[in-house]
Protein backbone atom coordinates (compact mmCIF):
# COMPACT_ATOMS: atom_id res chain seq x y z
CA UNK A 1 0.00 0.00 0.00
CA UNK A 2 3.07 2.73 1.06
CA UNK A 3 4.37 1.84 -2.31
CA UNK A 4 1.02 2.62 -4.24
CA UNK A 5 1.29 6.21 -2.81
CA UNK A 6 4.86 7.00 -2.52
CA UNK A 7 6.75 4.35 -4.70
CA UNK A 8 10.58 3.99 -3.87
CA UNK A 9 10.90 7.82 -2.62
CA UNK A 10 11.12 6.21 0.69
CA UNK A 11 12.72 2.26 2.23
CA UNK A 12 10.46 1.04 4.35
CA UNK A 13 11.59 -2.16 5.98
CA UNK A 14 8.96 -5.23 6.43
CA UNK A 15 10.04 -6.75 9.74
CA UNK A 16 8.72 -10.07 11.46
CA UNK A 17 9.63 -11.22 14.81
CA UNK A 18 12.85 -12.78 14.32
CA UNK A 19 14.18 -9.51 12.85
CA UNK A 20 12.19 -6.55 15.30
CA UNK A 21 14.98 -6.75 17.89
CA UNK A 22 17.72 -6.11 15.53
CA UNK A 23 15.84 -3.36 13.74
CA UNK A 24 14.82 -1.45 16.80
CA UNK A 25 18.32 -1.86 18.73
CA UNK A 26 20.63 -0.59 15.26
CA UNK A 27 18.71 1.02 12.71
CA UNK A 28 17.90 4.70 13.29
CA UNK A 29 15.74 6.96 10.74
CA UNK A 30 13.91 4.31 9.62
CA UNK A 31 10.26 3.43 8.66
CA UNK A 32 9.20 -0.48 9.88
CA UNK A 33 6.16 -2.02 9.09
CA UNK A 34 5.33 -5.28 11.40
CA UNK A 35 2.67 -7.36 12.45
CA UNK A 36 1.29 -7.25 16.47
CA UNK A 37 2.34 -11.02 16.95
CA UNK A 38 5.59 -10.30 16.42
CA UNK A 39 5.89 -8.38 19.20
CA UNK A 40 7.25 -10.43 22.81
CA UNK A 41 7.83 -9.89 26.08
CA UNK A 42 11.58 -9.40 25.06
CA UNK A 43 11.01 -7.23 22.15
CA UNK A 44 13.22 -3.98 23.32
CA UNK A 45 11.93 -0.16 22.95
CA UNK A 46 15.66 0.41 21.90
CA UNK A 47 15.42 3.31 19.42
CA UNK A 48 12.13 3.58 18.78
CA UNK A 49 10.88 6.92 18.33
CA UNK A 50 7.41 6.94 16.93
CA UNK A 51 4.71 4.27 17.11
CA UNK A 52 2.02 3.98 14.42
CA UNK A 53 -1.49 1.07 15.47
CA UNK A 54 -3.34 0.69 12.73
CA UNK A 55 -6.60 -1.35 13.61
CA UNK A 56 -6.06 0.14 16.78
CA UNK A 57 -9.34 -1.16 18.36
CA UNK A 58 -7.16 -4.12 19.48
CA UNK A 59 -6.06 -2.30 22.12
CA UNK A 60 -10.17 -2.30 23.56
CA UNK A 61 -8.39 -5.71 24.81
CA UNK A 62 -7.57 -4.20 28.54
CA UNK A 63 -5.50 -6.72 29.60
CA UNK A 64 -4.82 -8.61 26.23
CA UNK A 65 -0.87 -9.21 25.36
CA UNK A 66 -0.67 -7.14 22.34
CA UNK A 67 -1.84 -4.00 24.44
CA UNK A 68 0.32 -4.89 27.17
CA UNK A 69 3.39 -5.15 24.67
CA UNK A 70 2.03 -1.91 22.46
CA UNK A 71 1.72 0.52 25.89
CA UNK A 72 5.24 -0.87 27.30
CA UNK A 73 6.88 -0.26 24.08
CA UNK A 74 5.24 3.24 23.71
CA UNK A 75 5.72 4.64 27.03
CA UNK A 76 6.85 7.91 27.25
CA UNK A 77 7.05 8.22 23.36
CA UNK A 78 6.48 11.85 21.74
CA UNK A 79 5.19 10.77 18.45
CA UNK A 80 2.12 8.42 18.44
CA UNK A 81 -1.26 7.53 16.61
CA UNK A 82 -3.74 5.39 16.89
CA UNK A 83 -5.82 4.27 13.61
CA UNK A 84 -9.37 2.74 13.94
CA UNK A 85 -12.81 2.16 12.02
CA UNK A 86 -14.50 1.05 14.64
CA UNK A 87 -13.51 3.04 18.18
CA UNK A 88 -17.03 1.81 19.33
CA UNK A 89 -18.70 4.80 19.97
CA UNK A 90 -21.46 1.99 21.72
CA UNK A 91 -18.88 0.58 23.97
CA UNK A 92 -17.68 3.90 25.24
CA UNK A 93 -14.98 2.08 27.47
CA UNK A 94 -12.96 1.21 24.44
CA UNK A 95 -11.70 4.28 24.43
CA UNK A 96 -9.74 3.36 28.16
CA UNK A 97 -6.33 1.53 26.38
CA UNK A 98 -6.19 4.25 23.80
CA UNK A 99 -6.18 6.66 26.94
CA UNK A 100 -3.17 4.87 28.47
CA UNK A 101 -1.10 4.38 25.25
CA UNK A 102 -1.23 8.23 24.11
CA UNK A 103 -0.28 8.86 27.92
CA UNK A 104 -3.04 10.58 28.86
CA UNK A 105 -4.05 8.85 31.86
CA UNK A 106 -1.61 6.42 34.16
CA UNK A 107 -3.88 2.70 33.94
CA UNK A 108 -7.09 2.19 32.64
CA UNK A 109 -9.05 1.79 36.12
CA UNK A 110 -8.15 5.47 36.27
CA UNK A 111 -9.55 6.71 33.11
CA UNK A 112 -12.88 4.07 33.94
CA UNK A 113 -12.99 5.97 37.60
CA UNK A 114 -12.91 9.29 36.57
CA UNK A 115 -16.06 8.98 34.17
CA UNK A 116 -17.72 5.65 34.82
CA UNK A 117 -20.10 3.56 37.35
CA UNK A 118 -19.46 -0.10 38.12
CA UNK A 119 -22.35 -1.62 37.66
CA UNK A 120 -21.17 -5.02 38.32
CA UNK A 121 -21.50 -8.18 36.15
CA UNK A 122 -24.19 -7.00 34.07
CA UNK A 123 -24.39 -6.20 30.34
CA UNK A 124 -23.53 -3.04 30.68
CA UNK A 125 -20.83 -3.89 33.99
CA UNK A 126 -19.46 0.17 32.97
CA UNK A 127 -21.73 2.68 33.03
CA UNK A 128 -21.10 6.40 31.81
CA UNK A 129 -21.92 8.55 34.92
CA UNK A 130 -25.24 10.77 34.79
CA UNK A 131 -24.22 14.09 33.16
CA UNK A 132 -20.91 13.12 32.19
CA UNK A 133 -21.31 12.63 28.48
CA UNK A 134 -20.33 16.21 27.79
CA UNK A 135 -17.49 16.48 30.08
CA UNK A 136 -16.07 12.93 28.91
CA UNK A 137 -15.82 14.04 25.01
CA UNK A 138 -14.39 17.04 25.83
CA UNK A 139 -11.81 15.36 27.76
CA UNK A 140 -11.15 13.04 25.09
CA UNK A 141 -11.10 16.30 22.58
CA UNK A 142 -7.68 16.89 23.64
CA UNK A 143 -6.05 13.77 22.26
CA UNK A 144 -8.53 12.35 19.40
CA UNK A 145 -10.61 13.16 17.12
CA UNK A 146 -13.90 11.23 16.04
CA UNK A 147 -13.66 11.51 11.79
CA UNK A 148 -15.98 10.71 9.42
CA UNK A 149 -15.88 13.80 6.93
CA UNK A 150 -13.06 16.16 7.21
CA UNK A 151 -15.78 19.00 6.06
CA UNK A 152 -17.94 18.28 9.40
CA UNK A 153 -15.28 20.49 10.94
CA UNK A 154 -15.25 22.99 8.40
CA UNK A 155 -12.06 21.22 6.47
CA UNK A 156 -11.63 20.56 2.85
CA UNK A 157 -13.10 17.16 2.15
CA UNK A 158 -10.95 16.05 -0.51
CA UNK A 159 -12.29 12.68 -0.62
CA UNK A 160 -14.86 11.28 -3.29
CA UNK A 161 -18.18 10.51 -2.23
CA UNK A 162 -18.49 6.78 -0.74
CA UNK A 163 -21.52 5.29 -2.61
CA UNK A 164 -24.14 4.32 -0.28
CA UNK A 165 -24.44 0.42 1.40
CA UNK A 166 -27.81 -1.21 1.21
CA UNK A 167 -28.50 -3.82 3.58
CA UNK A 168 -31.47 -6.80 2.28
CA UNK A 169 -32.36 -9.68 4.82
CA UNK A 170 -33.91 -12.57 2.87
CA UNK A 171 -35.57 -14.99 4.59
CA UNK A 172 -34.93 -18.82 4.19
CA UNK A 173 -37.49 -21.69 5.37
CA UNK A 174 -36.45 -24.46 8.38
CA UNK A 175 -35.93 -28.17 7.06
CA UNK A 176 -38.30 -30.29 9.49
CA UNK A 177 -34.67 -31.99 11.01
CA UNK A 178 -34.00 -28.09 12.32
CA UNK A 179 -36.98 -27.23 13.69
CA UNK A 180 -37.01 -30.77 15.51
CA UNK A 181 -33.25 -29.62 17.16
CA UNK A 182 -34.61 -26.30 17.80
CA UNK A 183 -37.92 -27.88 20.15
CA UNK A 184 -34.95 -29.58 21.72
CA UNK A 185 -33.25 -27.28 22.63
CA UNK A 186 -35.06 -24.73 23.44
CA UNK A 187 -38.59 -26.13 24.16
CA UNK A 188 -40.07 -23.88 21.89
CA UNK A 189 -40.89 -24.08 18.22
CA UNK A 190 -40.10 -20.37 17.47
CA UNK A 191 -36.78 -19.01 18.87
CA UNK A 192 -37.93 -15.42 20.44
CA UNK A 193 -35.06 -14.26 22.22
CA UNK A 194 -31.06 -14.99 21.72
CA UNK A 195 -30.21 -16.19 25.00
CA UNK A 196 -26.61 -16.65 26.58
CA UNK A 197 -23.42 -17.13 24.35
CA UNK A 198 -23.43 -20.96 24.32
CA UNK A 199 -27.34 -21.22 23.32
CA UNK A 200 -27.07 -18.92 20.38
CA UNK A 201 -23.67 -20.51 19.15
CA UNK A 202 -25.75 -24.13 18.97
CA UNK A 203 -28.98 -22.22 17.25
CA UNK A 204 -26.38 -20.47 15.15
CA UNK A 205 -24.68 -23.67 14.31
CA UNK A 206 -27.99 -25.80 13.81
CA UNK A 207 -29.00 -23.35 11.57
CA UNK A 208 -26.05 -23.28 8.99
CA UNK A 209 -26.36 -26.82 9.00
CA UNK A 210 -24.70 -28.25 12.16
CA UNK A 211 -24.87 -29.71 15.55
CA UNK A 212 -22.73 -31.37 17.72
CA UNK A 213 -20.17 -32.33 15.31
CA UNK A 214 -22.75 -34.41 12.89
CA UNK A 215 -24.21 -32.86 9.62
CA UNK A 216 -28.25 -30.87 9.99
CA UNK A 217 -30.19 -31.00 6.84
CA UNK A 218 -30.09 -27.34 5.83
CA UNK A 219 -31.51 -24.95 2.92
CA UNK A 220 -28.67 -22.04 3.25
CA UNK A 221 -25.79 -23.00 1.11
CA UNK A 222 -28.60 -23.87 -2.39
CA UNK A 223 -30.32 -20.54 -1.65
CA UNK A 224 -26.86 -18.28 -1.35
CA UNK A 225 -25.73 -20.34 -4.36
CA UNK A 226 -29.15 -19.18 -6.38
CA UNK A 227 -28.77 -15.76 -5.24
CA UNK A 228 -24.99 -14.93 -5.85
CA UNK A 229 -25.75 -16.72 -9.56
CA UNK A 230 -28.52 -13.79 -9.76
CA UNK A 231 -26.14 -11.35 -9.36
CA UNK A 232 -24.59 -11.85 -12.61
CA UNK A 233 -20.91 -10.83 -13.51
CA UNK A 234 -20.40 -8.73 -10.22
CA UNK A 235 -17.68 -10.13 -7.47
CA UNK A 236 -19.22 -11.33 -4.60
CA UNK A 237 -17.70 -11.80 -0.87
CA UNK A 238 -19.17 -14.55 1.52
CA UNK A 239 -18.31 -13.79 5.00
CA UNK A 240 -19.29 -16.99 7.18
CA UNK A 241 -18.46 -17.52 10.94
CA UNK A 242 -17.78 -22.08 11.46
CA UNK A 243 -15.31 -24.27 9.72
CA UNK A 244 -17.92 -26.55 9.33
CA UNK A 245 -19.78 -23.73 7.54
CA UNK A 246 -17.26 -22.58 5.50
CA UNK A 247 -16.46 -26.23 3.70
CA UNK A 248 -20.22 -26.62 3.47
CA UNK A 249 -19.72 -23.21 1.14
CA UNK A 250 -16.84 -24.04 -0.63
CA UNK A 251 -18.09 -27.25 -1.88
CA UNK A 252 -21.18 -25.55 -3.00
CA UNK A 253 -18.66 -22.40 -4.99
CA UNK A 254 -15.66 -25.03 -5.97
CA UNK A 255 -14.33 -22.32 -7.96
CA UNK A 256 -14.60 -19.62 -5.32
CA UNK A 257 -11.04 -18.17 -3.55
CA UNK A 258 -11.72 -19.64 -0.47
CA UNK A 259 -9.32 -18.84 2.59
CA UNK A 260 -9.64 -20.12 5.85
CA UNK A 261 -6.86 -20.62 9.23
CA UNK A 262 -5.00 -23.38 7.22
CA UNK A 263 -4.18 -21.79 3.97
CA UNK A 264 -0.66 -20.81 3.79
CA UNK A 265 0.04 -17.24 3.35
CA UNK A 266 1.64 -17.21 -0.16
CA UNK A 267 -1.74 -18.45 -1.48
CA UNK A 268 -3.52 -16.29 0.31
CA UNK A 269 -2.35 -13.32 -1.49
CA UNK A 270 -2.49 -15.57 -4.82
CA UNK A 271 -6.17 -15.63 -4.15
CA UNK A 272 -6.69 -12.52 -3.03
CA UNK A 273 -4.92 -10.93 -5.90
CA UNK A 274 -6.78 -13.21 -8.59
CA UNK A 275 -10.39 -11.87 -6.41
CA UNK A 276 -8.79 -8.29 -6.80
CA UNK A 277 -8.01 -8.67 -10.24
CA UNK A 278 -11.83 -10.02 -11.32
CA UNK A 279 -10.27 -13.84 -12.38
CA UNK A 280 -12.02 -15.33 -9.45
CA UNK A 281 -15.47 -13.34 -9.12
CA UNK A 282 -16.41 -15.03 -5.34
CA UNK A 283 -14.00 -14.60 -2.27
CA UNK A 284 -15.26 -16.86 0.84
CA UNK A 285 -13.79 -16.22 4.37
CA UNK A 286 -14.49 -15.21 7.76
CA UNK A 287 -14.36 -11.75 9.17
CA UNK A 288 -11.61 -12.61 11.73
CA UNK A 289 -9.65 -13.50 8.58
CA UNK A 290 -10.05 -10.77 6.06
CA UNK A 291 -12.05 -8.42 7.82
CA UNK A 292 -10.07 -5.90 8.79
CA UNK A 293 -7.22 -3.52 6.75
CA UNK A 294 -8.10 -4.91 3.28
CA UNK A 295 -8.73 -2.57 0.31
CA UNK A 296 -11.52 -5.05 -1.50
CA UNK A 297 -13.70 -2.65 -3.38
CA UNK A 298 -14.11 -4.66 -6.42
CA UNK A 299 -16.81 -6.61 -4.51
CA UNK A 300 -19.96 -4.54 -5.15
CA UNK A 301 -21.84 -7.57 -3.44
CA UNK A 302 -21.42 -9.51 0.38
CA UNK A 303 -23.35 -12.06 1.08
CA UNK A 304 -23.54 -12.80 5.35
CA UNK A 305 -23.88 -16.56 5.84
CA UNK A 306 -22.72 -16.39 9.22
CA UNK A 307 -23.41 -13.36 11.53
CA UNK A 308 -22.88 -13.21 15.48
CA UNK A 309 -24.07 -10.18 17.62
CA UNK A 310 -20.28 -8.48 16.84
CA UNK A 311 -20.99 -5.06 15.54
CA UNK A 312 -17.59 -4.69 14.95
CA UNK A 313 -16.94 -7.59 12.75
CA UNK A 314 -20.19 -6.47 10.91
CA UNK A 315 -18.96 -3.34 10.20
CA UNK A 316 -14.96 -4.04 8.97
CA UNK A 317 -16.39 -6.49 7.09
CA UNK A 318 -18.71 -4.35 5.41
CA UNK A 319 -16.15 -2.01 4.76
CA UNK A 320 -13.79 -4.09 3.16
CA UNK A 321 -15.93 -3.16 0.05
CA UNK A 322 -17.56 0.07 0.61
CA UNK A 323 -14.75 3.25 0.88
CA UNK A 324 -12.50 5.38 -0.43
CA UNK A 325 -12.04 4.06 -4.43
CA UNK A 326 -15.86 3.01 -4.48
CA UNK A 327 -17.58 3.44 -7.52
CA UNK A 328 -20.53 1.75 -6.72
CA UNK A 329 -23.13 1.24 -4.24
CA UNK A 330 -22.43 -2.06 -2.41
CA UNK A 331 -25.78 -4.38 -1.70
CA UNK A 332 -25.05 -6.65 1.49
CA UNK A 333 -26.92 -9.84 1.91
CA UNK A 334 -28.01 -11.17 4.66
CA UNK A 335 -29.86 -14.41 4.26
CA UNK A 336 -31.22 -16.04 7.47
CA UNK A 337 -33.44 -18.05 8.78
CA UNK A 338 -36.10 -17.53 11.98
CA UNK A 339 -33.37 -19.10 14.54
CA UNK A 340 -31.18 -16.05 13.52
CA UNK A 341 -33.11 -13.40 13.69
CA UNK A 342 -32.84 -12.67 17.55
CA UNK A 343 -28.82 -12.22 16.30
CA UNK A 344 -29.38 -10.04 13.08
CA UNK A 345 -31.79 -7.68 14.93
CA UNK A 346 -29.13 -7.63 17.45
CA UNK A 347 -26.51 -6.28 15.15
CA UNK A 348 -28.52 -3.68 13.39
CA UNK A 349 -30.31 -1.87 16.16
CA UNK A 350 -25.95 -2.02 17.49
CA UNK A 351 -25.61 -0.04 13.73
CA UNK A 352 -28.43 2.68 14.33
CA UNK A 353 -26.97 3.15 18.00
CA UNK A 354 -23.37 4.20 16.10
CA UNK A 355 -24.86 6.52 14.16
CA UNK A 356 -26.35 8.46 16.54
CA UNK A 357 -23.41 8.03 19.00
CA UNK A 358 -21.36 9.54 15.79
CA UNK A 359 -23.23 12.52 15.79
CA UNK A 360 -23.64 13.35 19.11
CA UNK A 361 -19.96 12.82 19.39
CA UNK A 362 -18.66 15.29 16.10
CA UNK A 363 -21.40 17.59 17.64
CA UNK A 364 -19.52 17.92 21.14
CA UNK A 365 -16.15 17.93 19.39
CA UNK A 366 -16.76 21.15 17.31
CA UNK A 367 -18.29 22.57 20.48
CA UNK A 368 -15.01 21.77 22.51
CA UNK A 369 -12.58 22.92 19.89
CA UNK A 370 -14.88 26.54 19.34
Amino acid sequence: EFRKFYGDSMLVDVLNSASLSDWLTKETGRIGIVNYDALKEETPQGRLGAMILDESSMLKSHYGKWAGDCIRLGKGLDFKLCLTGTPAPNDRIEYANHAVFLDHYPTVNSFLARFFVNRGQTNERWELKPHALEPFYRALSHWCIFLTNPATYGWKDNCATIPPIHVHIHEIGLTEQQQNLIFEQTGNLFVSQAGGITKRSTLAQIAKGTFKGDDVETLKPKYIRDLVDSFGDESTIIWCHYNHEQSGLAATFPDAANISGDTPQDERERLIDDFKSGRRKVLISKPRMLGFGLNLQIATRQVFSGLQDSYEEFYQAVKRSNRVGSTLPLNVHIPITSIERPMIETVLTKSKRVQADTEQQERIFKAAWR
